[in-house]
């Protein structure tokens, strides 16, 4: 005999009370994400000088393109264009990690306002939460 629909519905409910741990979203691990910033902060400098470099060659280019002859004119923009596809790659991946380490530092600083109001500092919380830099929109 086919169990009823109901009883069906009452295991799928108590399997999932009983395995409640299973179905739990996991936690972020703060001091991880605090070393994965300062790692990005170690290294950030690389990204930077080599953009550097990669836009005053697009800015010597650039002004010479403003004083190049026609036949001249092709060379700069070719070199130009190879030069962006370098510069578009390295720029999209330094904003990539820049966002990452960005998503980190909010979540620590959602984690420590979850640390404060358990230690009763509600008025510190309630403070943080009307700020504008603490609730996301930088």
């Amino acid at each position: 005999m086919k169990p009823s629909f109901w009883t069906v519905i009452k295991k799928r409910f108590q399997h999932k009370k009983a395995h409640k741990a299973v179905h739990k979203v996991k936690e972020t691990d703060s001091l991880k994400d605090i070393e994965a910033i300062i790692d990005y902060l170690k290294e950030v400098h690389l990204d930077t000088e080599k953009l550097l470099k990669q836009m005053k060659k697009l800015q010597d280019l650039e002004k010479e393109r403003t004083i190049a002859s026609e036949g001249l004119l092709h060379v700069n923009l070719q070199a130009q264009a190879e030069l962006f596809d370098s510069l578009l790659r390295d720029y999209e991946s330094f904003q990539d990690d820049t966002s990452i380490s960005s998503i980190r530092v909010q979540h620590v600083a959602k984690e420590f306002l979850k640390y404060a109001k358990k230690a009763g500092m509600k008025d510190l919380v309630k403070e943080k939460k009307k700020d504008q830099q603490w609730r996301r929109e930088w």
